[in-house]
């Protein structure tokens, strides 16, 4: 009795049943097996599927769509500028790699469908789950919601996508992680650490950046009064040279009672100048034993420091190097963090800027107003989200996706779902080139990506929860198994051949490939592996780029194995 009131009461209540998914799909996912879990979006999947079972509310499909259209677009949006910069020469052996993945992984599906007889959502979900790209259920999902079918075939249909998702998603992320960081640089006899600090030593191996600190260790300020006679009638710059090895910079200064801020580089210092320096430690170290007497001077060290958030639009400023960038606007400024995406990428000299970067630092307002002139504008109101510009993409989106075309009784084509991802990818690269318009911030972006995800995702599941039981009583141990061994094909089958591709014919450096694989892939998981093993954020340079064009290509994979399921099935 108790049980049937409360599948009452929830089926009156349809929300309860839906943030309940979350809460239990959070615990679920949080489970681990030597460091090891299923992840939040699988937790909260399987969750819906049981709550679903024992309690079958219903969920609107508009709800669903909704959420899961703001979850593309963002998607799209923050992928944006990544993709477009794919497009460039320079960046053609990334994007080639990831084409390569996922192709093959694609031609890996086909084969299994037309091997085990997949039905439509079987495929959709071994798709979405091996090659662990949640945007593909939704995107296969929303094509057998537009097809002409019975609606007790189209809600089996659409309960097998989640149970295969969900069957094959976890094989998808652990093996691609063991490829990649263990069985890859074996097979390429490599060692993870090695390269990555290889290629750290490369990127730096640049002139030194002018004043743009790199370093990670915390920001002082100290005053000190010029005793050496070697520091005599020497330029604020030349000063800085001096101490070049610990990014030093002449803050202010005070000269017979008044302080000058903001002192210029040609600035000439004199004996007695008591002068505000400000340093990482490794510079304070060396001005503490090599300039003079340290003073007391609250005036003098209340010096105008700020925060900010440069985001990189300017062309001439696009593929340079941090190195150049600092010798050109850096004096003065001290680099906190550097993002791509919501990717952080290595502070090293050498690392090149793209458009749609954004520089996180410290510095005086007239060393940030200079950076900010040089490289593109600051993020003023990182708060304030272009609502109309997010509305107005996804109403674009869906009406691109009513272009289509039918191939053997399935609408092809970009559907509701891809429609909306394309016009997210070039809503974000038009707000990188004109930014006035279209802002939306990286919080409201990951909290748009987050819910709506976990919200598509429960509510698929809950819908799915009574069907999927009837798919496992029919199919038994045997289903699993075919589902189990189809998603080692198909998430293996991409990393293989694109190791090969990637190495023999593409020429590319390890440090560079292994990520490029990881991204091709769309598995954040792995990049953070990478990171741990190789104990290093170089391997981030090369994830951004295929990640991106992966993002794109495996979400339309969806409605595109629909299509193929239903052209093999007998």
């Amino acid at each position: 009795m108790q049980a049937d009131y409360l599948a009452n009461v929830v089926r009156l209540h349809p929300e309860l049943a839906m943030f309940a998914t979350i809460v239990v799909g959070h615990f679920i996912g949080r489970l681990q097996v030597r460091k090891i879990s299923l992840g939040t979006v699988v937790g909260t999947l399987i969750a819906g599927m049981i709550i679903g079972l024992y309690t079958g509310p219903e969920i609107p499909d508009l709800l669903k769509w909704a959420f899961f259209d703001l979850f593309l677009f963002a998607v799209g949006y923050s992928a944006g500028p990544q993709f477009f910069a794919s497009l460039r020469r320079e960046a053609l052996p990334q994007m080639l790699l990831a084409v390569v993945v996922a192709c093959t992984g694609l031609a890996a599906a086909v084969a299994m469908v037309a091997i085990f007889h997949f039905d439509a959502g079987l495929a959709a979900g071994l798709v979405s789950g091996a090659l662990t790209q949640s945007a593909a259920l939704g995107s296969a999902l929303n094509a057998i919601a537009s097809m002409n079918l019975a609606e007790d075939a189209r809600a089996v249909l659409s309960a097998h996508a989640p149970l295969a998702d969900a069957t094959t998603y976890i094989f998808g992320e652990i093996g691609l992680i063991l490829f990649v960081t263990v069985v890859a640089p074996r097979l390429l006899k490599v060692d993870l650490g090695t390269i990555a600090r290889d290629a750290e030593r490369a990127l730096e191996k640049t002139p030194d950046d002018g004043g743009l600190f790199t370093s990670q260790t915390y920001l002082a300020l100290r005053a000190y009064r010029i005793d050496n006679p070697d520091l005599f009638n020497l330029r604020a710059a030349e000063f800085e040279d001096r101490f070049a090895s610990g990014r030093l910079i002449v803050a202010s200064l005070r000269r017979r009672g008044g302080i000058i801020r903001d002192v210029p580089a040609d600035y000439v210092l004199l004996a007695g100048d008591v002068v505000a320096l400000a340093s990482r430690r490794p510079g304070m170290v060396a001005a503490a034993t090599q300039v003079g007497e340290e003073l007391d001077d609250p005036d003098l060290l209340a010096v105008p420091l700020m925060q900010a958030s440069i985001v990189v639009v300017r062309p001439d400023v696009v593929n340079r190097s941090l190195s150049e960038l600092g010798r050109k606007a850096g004096r003065g400024l001290f680099l906190n963090a550097l993002t791509r995406g919501e990717t952080h990428m290595p502070r090293a000299l050498g690392v090149r800027i793209q458009r749609g970067d954004v520089f996180h630092l410290t510095g005086s307002p007239t060393a940030i107003a200079a950076a900010a002139r040089a490289w593109g504008y600051i993020e003023r109101d990182p708060g304030r989200t272009d609502l109309v510009y997010l509305a107005g993409g996804v109403v674009l989106g869906v009406l691109l996706g009513l272009v289509q075309i039918s191939v053997t009784g399935v609408p092809l084509g970009l559907g509701s779902s891809g429609g909306v991802l394309v016009i997210g990818l070039v809503a974000g690269w038009l707000h990188s080139r004109f930014r006035v318009i279209g802002h939306i911030p990286e919080s409201a972006l990951r909290l748009l990506s987050d819910v709506g995800l976990i919200v598509f995702v429960a509510a698929i599941g809950l819908a799915a929860g009574p069907h999927a039981m009837q798919a496992i009583d029919e199919g038994g141990v045997a289903l699993f198994a075919r589902l189990i061994g189809a998603g080692v094909v198909v998430t293996m089958a991409g990393p293989i051949v694109g190791l090969a591709v990637g190495h023999f014919v593409l020429k590319m450096p390890p440090h560079a490939l292994l990520p490029g694989i990881a991204g091709a892939q769309t598995t954040v998981a792995t990049l953070n592996a990478l990171k741990e093993r190789g104990g290093s954020d170089v391997f981030a340079i090369g994830f951004t780029v295929p990640f991106a064009v992966s993002n794109v290509l495996i979400t339309l994979w969806g409605p595109l194995i629909v299509a193929v399921a239903f052209a093999v099935s007998p």
